[in-house]
C-alpha cells in the first residue's frame, strides 16, 4: 500500500507540471509565429525591392515601378503593425524609387528616430533634392544648382549624390554655348573636378564614367572619352536613354579618331574597337545593336 501511495504522490505533481507548461508553450508558439510573420513581411519587401532594382537595371521601368509599389504597400502595412526602423527604411527606399521625395524623407526621419543612424542624413538629402527639383521646375536655376552642388559635395546617400552630380554636370555643359573660350575651359575644368571627386568615392559607378566621357569629349580628348564610355557601358548605366546616348558617344569617338589618329595608333585603336563591338554584338562599327529594333 505504501508503494501505491508513493506512486500516486509522484504522478500527480508530474501531471500538474505538464499542465502548467501548456500555456507557456502556446504563448511561445504565438510569439514565434508573429516574429516569423514580421520577418517574412520584411524579407518579402527586400526581395521585391531587389527585383525592382534588377528590372530597373534592365531598363524595364514600368515593371520595376510595380515591384517598388509592392514594397511600399507591404511596408505601409508593416509600420502600422510593427513600426520598426528597418520597416521605415524599406518604406523610404521604395518611396525614393517612386520619386515620392517628401514621403521618403519622412520615412527616413522615422527610421532614424527608431535607431537607424544613417537614415537621418538620408532624410535631409532627399528633402534637399526634392526642393532642388522644385526650384528647377520653377526656373530658379541658380538656387537649384546651389543645392545640387551641396549634395554632390556633402551627400552620403549615394542615389541622391549620383542624381545631384548628374544634374550639376548637365547645367555646366548646357552653359558652354553661352560663354567664351576662357570661361568654357574653366567650366570644363570644374566639371572634371566634380566627377573625379565622385569617382574617388564610387569608382565602379558607370554613370560617373559616362559623365566623365562627356566632359572629356567637350575637351576634345576623344581617346580617353572613348575609354570612359566603354567603362560606363561595361559597369552599367541607370536608364535606357543614357545607355543609348553613351553608345552614340562611342560611335562619335570612333568616327573622330578614325579621321584624326596617325596610321599606326589608328590601327591599334581599330583592333581594340573591333574587340568591343564583337563583344556587344554590333553589326558594324557605327551601328549599336539596339538600332533598328
Amino acid at each position: 500500500m505504501s508503494f501505491d501511495t508513493n506512486n500516486k504522490k509522484t504522478v500527480k505533481p508530474g501531471l500538474k507540471n505538464v499542465k502548467s507548461f501548456i500555456p507557456a508553450i502556446l504563448i511561445l508558439s504565438i510569439v514565434l509565429i508573429l516574429l516569423n510573420g514580421c520577418a517574412s513581411s520584411l524579407q518579402k519587401a527586400k526581395v521585391n525591392l531587389a527585383q525592382g532594382q534588377r528590372l530597373e537595371n534592365s531598363f524595364q521601368t514600368e515593371e520595376a515601378a510595380a515591384f517598388y509599389q509592392k514594397t511600399l504597400k507591404e511596408m505601409e502595412k508593416e509600420v502600422r503593425k510593427n513600426p520598426s526602423s528597418q520597416a521605415y527604411l524599406l518604406k523610404g527606399l521604395a518611396e525614393f524609387k517612386l520619386n515620392k521625395w517628401s514621403e521618403a524623407a519622412s520615412s527616413f526621419s522615422l527610421a532614424a528616430s527608431l535607431g537607424e543612424d544613417k537614415a537621418e542624413s538620408w532624410a535631409g538629402e532627399v528633402s534637399l533634392y526634392g526642393l532642388a527639383l522644385s526650384f528647377e521646375e520653377l526656373g530658379l536655376e541658380q538656387s537649384a544648382v546651389r543645392l545640387y552642388s551641396i549634395l554632390s559635395n556633402k551627400g552620403k546617400f549615394s542615389p541622391v549624390v549620383r542624381a545631384a552630380v548628374g544634374k550639376l554636370i548637365d547645367f555646366q555643359l548646357n552653359s558652354l554655348e553661352e560663354v567664351g573660350e576662357k570661361d568654357r575651359e574653366k567650366i570644363l575644368s570644374n566639371s572634371l573636378k566634380i566627377i573625379e571627386k565622385a569617382l574617388a568615392e564610387e569608382p565602379a559607378c558607370g554613370f560617373y564614367h559616362y559623365l566623365l566621357s562627356q566632359v572629356l569629349s567637350h575637351q576634345k580628348n576623344y581617346l580617353e572619352s572613348f575609354e570612359e564610355a566603354v567603362m560606363a557601358r561595361e559597369l552599367g548605366l541607370p536608364s535606357e536613354e543614357i545607355y543609348r546616348d553613351n553608345d552614340n558617344q562611342i560611335v562619335f569617338c570612333y568616327r573622330t579618331l578614325s579621321q584624326t589618329l596617325p596610321l599606326e595608333p589608328l590601327a591599334e585603336f581599330k583592333a581594340i574597337y573591333q574587340h568591343w563591338i564583337n563583344k556587344w554584338n554590333w553589326p558594324d562599327e557605327e551601328t549599336p545593336a539596339w538600332k533598328g529594333r
